[in-house]
């Protein structure tokens, strides 16, 4: 048979896959499901008739507040005593951190599991150490540094030190477990190669992991002067001086002139920090960019200036905070403090739980949870819109609608700031005005706070996310809500879901600075006690917290894990 007579060869058609049945993740439901449960025992708890807990007559003290913020008090003498105080803020903020950095560092390199793993296998008897490290670090960890401030004050008197500690012990611990996670997710290969050739561990940490992960250390030390920023503010209210003293001082004869002077001596260092900590972030991640692309960027060099520039700032800043407030560590072991710590450990120990026994104790730990939950919950109703609101419009759009886009989005952000910079225990003073006594003052004063935080975060989220699903249904003719809503919301939810868990664990530990306004639960238990200087009290109020907290950071940690 020849060749044109051959019979002609159809080409198969290949055979489609089979289509993967659709997984449902039940798991994902579940904690949904829980956190619907959890969120109405909250309300339930907290009481749902408006009736017994607005109250109405209280809408002219606030008004009286808010109308204050344009007519501040800036007489010389006044603005005199907010520049000293912010001094002397700036000064807790930038010490309290550098012993904070201190803590994480050396606790990030005993936290992280390579220290203690061989070069091959599993970490084996080792992990008995590593597990020895993260509980005693989760000891401090899971306190407010407010709680630290009320124990150190009884020890130490007004001193600057009881500030510094307060800030660097807590979050010490927290930056030694965000150090170590970086650290434990960095490439191991040149690690390996270092250990390979004889060197030992640490070493080898040291010189082949570090270097790879400083970026990331040195961004999140910066967001870590933030947070230090505000809480060196909050500790005002346990007498440590700076901003927050004098707003307390000034609310009690309800000079709210007063008080939005300091709160706006305030207002602008928080921006100040924030705006400094995101430019060392975003020139971090452009300058580690660049190290990965073969181009010539005239404005590399000035990114790494800026970075130089700012860790130089910091080097000299720090000695001259110590310096400016007159720290003496040998405070810590004089004979005052000695005695005065022996009396106090003799006075707490041991714990008694006093009027109500197991069961109010137990009542406020669940009260506790449910002020925490209805904090995030409002957080997250009013953070989420905003972030989406608030992010800097991408791409290089001209016309009104983007100048009134770019307007609105600088509003919002100002907004936010706003949000996070007045303490809490400021927003709980003035919202117990208008709501009684319970979990809802609390709640609403955390989630006003937690609202600024969690949009800033989630802002950062929506701006880092790849624009380009976004950019082509905008191209096909979708508007930009409807863009928004089917490329960028399911790319940002999962993330969103995990920040309002992180800042779910933060709250618990924040619930102690809301009770001096008889918000329940553990937070107005501790302040019961400290007015009645029931030091044995204290102690088993602080343990049942730190019960609550490990407890609701391992929920949280398994929700973070079973959303991913």
């Amino acid at each position: 048979m020849s060749a044109a007579a051959a019979p002609v060869q159809r080409p198969q058609r290949p055979r489609r896959p089979p289509i993967p049945p659709r997984t449902v993740r039940w798991d994902r439901r579940l904690w949904f499901l829980g956190a619907l449960v959890a969120t109405g025992i909250a309300v339930n708890a907290a009481g749902a008739n408006p009736s017994g807990v607005v109250n109405t007559r209280g809408w002219p003290q606030v008004s009286n507040f808010l109308s204050a913020t344009v007519r501040p008090d800036l007489s010389a003498d006044m603005v005199e005593l907010a520049l000293r105080e912010s001094a002397v803020t700036v000064g807790y903020a930038l010490v309290g951190t550098a012993l904070a950095l201190v803590i994480g560092v050396v606790g990030g390199v005993l936290l992280t599991e390579r220290i203690w793993s061989p070069m091959h296998g599993t970490m084996g008897r080792g992990r008995v150490g590593w597990v020895a490290g993260r509980v005693l670090f989760s000891v401090p960890r899971s306190m407010h540094e407010v709680v630290f401030g009320l124990i150190l004050v009884n020890v130490l008197g007004l001193d600057p030190l009881v500030a510094v500690l307060a800030i660097g012990i807590p979050f010490g611990a927290v930056t030694a477990k965000v150090f170590s996670e970086l650290l434990d997710e960095v490439p191991r290969g040149a690690e390996m190669t270092l250990r390979a050739s004889g060197a030992g561990r640490l070493t080898a940490l040291v010189f082949g992991t570090v270097p790879q992960a400083l970026g990331d250390l040195l961004s999140y030390a910066f967001y870590r002067f933030e947070c230090s920023l505000r809480s060196a503010a909050v500790l005002g209210i346990v007498g440590a001086g700076g901003l927050g003293f004098q707003l307390a001082l000034s609310f009690q004869s309800l000079r709210y002139d007063q008080m939005w002077t300091f709160l706006w001596a305030l207002i602008i260092l928080s921006g100040i920090a924030d705006t400094w900590s995101s430019a060392v972030r975003r020139r971090r991640n452009a300058a580690a960019v660049e190290m990965h692309v073969d181009r010539v960027d005239p404005v590399g060099p000035q990114r790494d200036r800026f970075l130089r520039f700012s860790a130089l700032v910091c080097a000299v800043a720090i000695p001259v905070a110590f310096w400016h407030l007159k720290i003496s560590i040998s405070n810590l072991w004089s004979p005052r403090a000695r005695t005065l710590g022996g009396e106090l450990v003799d006075e707490a120990w041991p714990p008694e739980i006093g009027t109500g026994g197991v069961a109010g104790l137990v009542e406020d730990s669940f009260d506790t949870i449910a002020l925490a939950v209805l904090a995030i919950g409002i957080a997250s109703l009013l953070a989420s819109p905003l972030a989406f609101l608030a992010s800097r419009p991408q791409g290089n759009t001209t016309g009104g609608v983007a100048l009134v886009r770019r307007v609105l989005s600088a509003g919002l952000r100002f907004f936010m700031l706003v949000c996070r910079s007045v303490p809490p225990p400021v927003w709980a003073f003035i919202v117990v005005f208008v709501l009684f006594p319970g979990l809802w003052p609390g709640a609403v004063a955390l989630g006003i706070y937690n609202a600024g935080v969690l949009g800033r975060l989630q802002g950062e989220v929506i701006e880092n996310v790849d624009q380009a699903p976004t950019r082509v249904l905008a191209a096909s003719g979708a508007s930009p809500a409807g863009a928004a809503i089917y490329a960028t919301v399911p790319a940002v939810a999962g993330r969103f879901v995990a920040l309002g868990l992180y800042r779910w664990e933060v709250a618990i530990r924040e619930t102690v600075v809301v009770g001096t306004v008889g918000a329940a639960g553990l937070g107005r238990r501790l302040d019961d006690q400290t007015s009645s200087f029931n030091y044995d009290g204290i102690l088993a109020t602080i343990l049942a917290l730190l019960v609550v907290t490990v407890v609701v950071d391992v929920a949280s940690a398994f929700a973070r894990r079973s959303i991913r």
